[in-house]
């Protein structure tokens, strides 16, 4: 009776967990994982479009610098009568700042036109200047946005590798918890297996009266036991695995959601790489997390439009000149100082209100700014330094753990030999045993602990480089 009910059991665990003819099985890897989410998962797309956006912003910030053609023409024709022609073209090509290089044409004719505006048949060539001396001498409006798309290219590039260093340590984290659930399901079914073969023994000797059939009970008991635990691991590992290809996408943009992995390496053998890796990542890599480049670009950003506002305080005064060629000629114009057009123009208003009290809110924005950076600086090291502390604890954590797992393994051991010489109970061997089981279970939990500590600290450090 006992026997077909542990029968039973066991066909509920063969159709509980699928056999791998059901699904589609991938082998992955950390390293294929990883490189599968920077190529295919959408986030990492998107991440290097911010980067795109921030070369397009400096490329629309240098066209302002483009040359500039210009022209307009005017004609009143009245009653048979062409009172005036009035035709103009012109070149300008900005320089630095307001600074502008002028090359153009001035057509003027008719009967009734105005003397000012008359020339030749042939027009009037020149080639001219406008400079401001005060007000955008030193940067106007177009300077600062190159200057500031410069700084804004950086600011997109830090937020293109914050958001890869975020997407990174997610999926990083959920795919050693689903190696935690593999492990988990590798302790659980080992002694699952444990379980049988001891019920096999005692059912043997129970048949020839050397143990007692209650035995055989418990040991059923002690088996139902396991195969609830060995359950709630593998809806564990279900759990992680689909959480886990929400991150792997493919190259056709779809996450492989109808897979099941099959991992090529294990929680062991990269808690053995951790431990490698920690010594360099503590006090070899420098810190160079992209929200501090994040707050550095902007900050430059700031300082820029503090610079334009404090322009704006100075009065304008602006010079334009042009040379006049001096012939009839328009294919071959002679230029002279003789020939000249230029004129000046000032403004300034008398209260400074409007420009003074943008220049101090700008400079308010740039303090502030410059704070948060101290503030999410000290952040960062503070927890880099709390960090540090963890896996030191850790460490200790995992000797201890280890020495529990050793002292549990020689304690089932000797409770065995008791028991083989009547001086134990199966009992006891079962609670020997699920103390085993228990330090096993937490030495893979002190072994993720690690390795996320580990992430961690690439997190913090803001590096991107995950696989170890």
């Amino acid at each position: 009776m006992l026997k077909s009910k542990f029968c039973f059991s066991f066909l509920w665990v063969l159709l509980l967990f699928p056999s791998s003819e059901v699904v589609s099985q991938v082998l992955i890897s950390y390293e294929k994982f990883m490189d599968d989410v920077m190529k295919f998962h959408p986030l990492s797309d998107r991440a290097e479009n911010f980067k795109k956006l921030g070369m397009y912003q400096l490329q629309a910030a240098r066209g302002s610098y483009d040359p500039f053609l210009e022209g307009n023409h005017e004609n009143k024709f009245y009653n048979g009568t062409n009172y005036y022609s009035v035709s103009s073209a012109q070149l300008k090509q900005a320089l630095f700042t307001s600074q502008y290089l002028k090359a153009g044409y001035d057509y003027g004719y008719g009967n009734y036109i105005n003397p000012e505006l008359k020339t030749s048949t042939a027009g009037i060539p020149y080639l001219g200047m406008e400079v401001s001396l005060l007000q955008g001498l030193v940067i106007d409006k177009r300077r600062a946005e190159v200057l500031k798309s410069r700084a804004y290219l950086n600011y997109y590039t830090a937020e293109q590798k914050n958001q890869l260093n975020q997407l990174f340590f997610e999926s990083s984290q959920q795919y050693f918890d689903w190696l935690f659930s593999l492990k988990q399901i590798s302790l659980n079914a080992y002694f699952l297996q444990l379980a049988q073969q001891r019920y096999t023994g005692i059912e043997s000797l129970a048949e020839v009266g050397e143990r007692p059939a209650v035995d055989t009970v418990e040991a059923s008991l002690f088996i139902q036991s396991r195969l609830l635990d060995l359950q709630n691991a593998e809806l564990d590992k279900i759990k992680s695995q689909n959480q886990l290809a929400s991150f792997n996408w493919n190259e056709n943009g779809n996450a492989s959601l109808q897979y099941s992995f099959i991992p090529s390496d294990s929680l062991d053998a990269y808690f053995e790489k951790a431990k490698q890796v920690i010594g360099k990542l503590m006090f070899q890599d420098s810190l160079s997390n992209p929200i501090i480049s994040k707050y550095t670009a902007f900050q430059e950003v700031l300082n820029v439009d503090k610079r334009l506002k404090r322009e704006f305080i100075k009065p304008k005064l602006n010079v334009n000149y042009n040379l006049l060629a001096g012939n009839t000629n328009a294919s071959s114009p002679i230029f002279t100082t003789n020939s000249y057009k230029w004129g000046l123009s000032f403004s300034m208003p008398l209260l400074l209100r409007t420009p003074v009290n943008e220049y101090r809110m700008a400079d308010i924005s740039s303090k502030n700014n410059s704070l948060e950076l101290s503030s999410k600086n000290n952040e960062l090291m503070y927890k880099l330094n709390q960090a540090s502390q963890s896996i030191s604890i850790l460490s200790q954590q995992l000797l201890n753990a280890q020495k529990s797992v050793d002292y549990s393994r020689k304690l089932v051991d000797a409770e065995k030999q008791k028991f083989e010489a009547g001086e134990s109970s199966l009992f006891l061997i079962n609670t020997r045993e699920s103390k085993w089981l228990e330090s096993e279970l937490k030495l893979a939990e002190y072994k993720l602990k690690f390795i996320k500590s580990t992430l961690q600290i690439i997190y913090l450090k803001g590096n991107l480089n995950y696989v170890f």
